[in-house]
């Protein structure tokens, strides 16, 4: 059976979703990561709050829905099933990578680093908390295992 990448980028839109809510979550409990903000704030007048988000989330979401993509193409490629467990560890691996992707925002982002309006968060986050680390990795487990989940429920039945 072929990888049906429509699927795999709603199932990815899905986990993106999952991913974003439990974020706002650990947001609203004081912690300092707000993903949608940096995304939007690198493409949208910094002073423009309402529209910073809304392309925030935007974009996070569709990235999300690429990831879905990218992971079932390369599961189905190396001929691994396709489940959540298999998530847990794609996820864990996109954590770490996203994290280290978070690292060199400061160089590529106008609004990130010493005297500008966003502080640098460094690597994985490490810089805005000592949970941020952790919270990265497992919101991306979260979002490799449901996005699995969900692909697997809907391409098995």
């Amino acid at each position: 059976m072929k990888a049906n990448l429509l699927l795999a980028a709603f199932s990815g839109f899905i986990g993106a979703i999952i991913l974003t809510l439990l974020m706002y979550m650990i947001k609203a409990s004081g912690q300092k990561l707000d993903i949608p903000y940096l995304l939007g704030s690198r493409f949208v007048d910094i002073t423009k709050t309402a529209k910073v988000y809304l392309v925030g989330n935007i974009i996070h979401l569709l990235i999300g829905a690429a990831w879905g993509m990218l992971y079932v193409a390369l599961l189905k490629g190396l001929r691994i099933i396709i489940n959540w467990p298999a998530g847990i560890l794609w996820g864990l691996a996109h954590g770490i990578f996203m994290g280290v992707m978070m690292g060199i925002l400061e160089k590529k982002h106008p609004h990130i680093g010493e005297d500008k309006s966003i502080p640098n968060p460094g690597i994985l986050g490490r810089k805005w908390g000592t949970a941020i680390p952790y919270y990265i990795l497992g919101l991306h487990i979260i979002f490799g295992a449901s996005t699995l989940y969900v692909y697997h429920w809907i391409v098995m039945g």
